[in-house]
């Protein structure tokens, strides 16, 4: 056990997808439902790793400050897209460290992005929509040597699927399904 995973377990899960790649497919959904406003309820559906089913059965709220037209009862999108990338990165970085035999005492990563909503608002402006740039900065204490926490960020980044979502295009498709009220 290193940093609270366990190591054989991580060589075990590494040789089998190795040896059996479907084992490394993971299927994830979620699911948003309108609460009012700007707030909105996400559940997650069951996970796939490879061809097990794992329940899911976690649920969070997103909502928009007062100043954005909310009423501020959980992170914004952009904290929680933030929060998804921040920890997923973590993962690949604690992940690391474990099988590279580095002991960690702590880790933390402090996020921050600025958004410019006039791209939002649509007022024909040349603002960019989304995050022009996020900036980052992980503080790590361990037994490791600064060069090896260097390789680890550099290892972290390119092997989080979050951060390679956000550095490299995906295809976003989407349909609409709608209905009439009935008068």
């Amino acid at each position: 056990m290193r940093n609270n995973i366990p190591t054989a377990a991580l060589s075990e899960f590494v040789n089998e997808v190795s040896g059996n790649p479907e084992e490394g497919l993971m299927s994830y959904g979620i699911e948003i439902d309108w609460e009012s406003g700007t707030r909105a309820r996400t559940s997650t559906k069951p996970m796939l790793v490879g061809p097990h089913k794992v329940s899911r059965s976690f649920t969070w709220k997103a909502d928009e400050p007062r100043q954005l037209m909310g009423n501020n009862h959980g992170p914004n999108p952009q904290e929680l897209l933030l929060s998804g990338l921040g920890s997923c990165m973590m993962v690949a970085f604690v992940a690391g460290a474990t099988a590279e035999g580095i002991q960690l005492e702590s880790v933390k990563i402090d996020f921050d992005g600025t958004l410019d909503l006039r791209g939002f608002m649509g007022l024909g402006t040349n603002a960019t929509v989304g995050f022009p740039e996020i900036n980052y900065v992980i503080n790590v204490v361990g037994d490791g040597t600064p060069e090896q926490f260097e390789e680890l960020h550099r290892k972290a980044i390119a092997h989080s699927p979050n951060a390679q979502t956000i550095v490299n295009p995906v295809s976003l498709t989407g349909e609409i399904v709608s209905k009439q009220i009935d008068d």
